[in-house]
């Protein structure tokens, strides 16, 4: 394949596929949405405390185990691939927090120019805010995130699962290989985003809570990671 050529995901095809195999293989996929509930239970109750980063190492399995199942790679518990995998997520991680970190700050970089004293209180108290321009500004890097998802995120998210197989972890091939296609991702990202949304939206209107919104989104997690897959499959299993 020639290095000029750029693969379009099919979205469509992809979506929909991923929702025959959830359909046809619902017996596991509501094992792996029942322990997912379980374990994103665990992380809700535990999250303030030193007990949330064992709760988290557990879920990091538990994707690990369900992308090798997917992809038929026993055995799907592999302590080493999980350890390989570590390489890739951990800059997916950093790459994520160093831009959040930036988002955060940026704002304050006013106050260490050199500009008038007058300005400087006056801007202290405008960052301060009230309880709806701090929403404003958190809704705000929300969307400045999802934008750039594509990029920090979801096709960086494939070297992970590539990893996970046995194959190459490396950000710089997953972003090579899905050049191109930044608005396919963008449009999972929104997806993904909209439907944990609206079930949220949903449960609280109704009075619930976390807990019963994690019960209806975690078959849902199930049906993106397995989009995730399929994403891999696309751009991957051709060439290494």
């Amino acid at each position: 394949m020639s290095d000029s050529f750029v693969k379009k995901l099919p979205l469509n095809k992809i979506l929909y596929e991923a929702l025959s195999d959830c359909r046809n293989d619902g017996k596991n996929n509501l094992i792996f949405s029942t322990v997912a509930y379980v374990v994103g239970a665990m992380a809700l109750f535990s999250w303030k405390s030193l007990a949330f980063w064992p709760v988290l190492l557990l879920m990091y399995v538990l994707w690990g185990a369900h992308f090798r199942y997917y992809l038929q790679k026993r055995p799907y518990f592999d302590c080493k691939m999980l350890f390989d995998s570590l390489v890739p997520s951990t800059k997916i991680v950093l790459l994520s927090v160093l831009i959040v970190s930036i988002l955060i700050l940026l704002p304050l970089l006013p106050l260490f120019m050199n500009l008038s004293p007058e300005f400087k209180v006056a801007y202290a108290k405008l960052l301060q805010g009230n309880f709806q321009e701090q929403q404003i500004f958190v809704a705000f890097t929300d969307i400045f995130f999802l934008v750039i998802s594509p990029v920090v995120a979801y096709r960086p998210f494939l070297a992970w699962i590539s990893s996970l197989v046995g194959r190459s972890g490396s950000l710089r091939f997953a972003w090579s290989r899905t050049r191109g296609n930044y608005w396919e991702f963008l449009l999972i990202a929104i997806l993904t985003n909209l439907t944990i949304m609206f079930i949220r939206w949903v449960v609280f209107e109704l009075g619930g809570n976390d807990y019963i919104t994690l019960l209806f989104a975690a078959p849902m997690v199930i049906y993106f990671n397995v989009v995730s897959a399929k994403a891999y499959e696309f751009f991957f299993l051709d060439k290494e």
